[in-house]
């Protein structure tokens, strides 16, 4: 899949993206055509219920936590909660 440039340009009350001439010949786009364009960003609602499932009953399975003997101490200690700066 090829990767190219594109320019965000507005354009009186929206944007529109400038894309290099190459594209639209690779595209074989023609002027006024619409075209439908992926969702640049990632899905960030949607999980993959499954792959935490699994994810869960593996960590289970090799009792990755019986080592702790007290959850809220070994939160605190992870956790290490610093001043922010700016702030006393």
């Amino acid at each position: 899949m090829n990767r190219y440039t594109a320019t965000v340009i507005k354009t009186g009350n929206s944007y529109a993206l400038r894309v290099p001439k190459k594209y639209v010949e690779d595209a074989e786009l023609v002027l006024g055509q619409k075209i439908q364009v992926g969702n640049p960003l990632p899905d960030t609602q949607s999980q993959d219920r499954e792959a935490i499932q699994r994810a869960i009953r593996n960590l289970q399975r090799v009792n990755a936590y019986s080592d702790i003997k007290d959850p809220v101490t070994w939160q605190r200690e992870i956790r290490k909660d610093r001043p922010l700066p700016g702030r006393e």
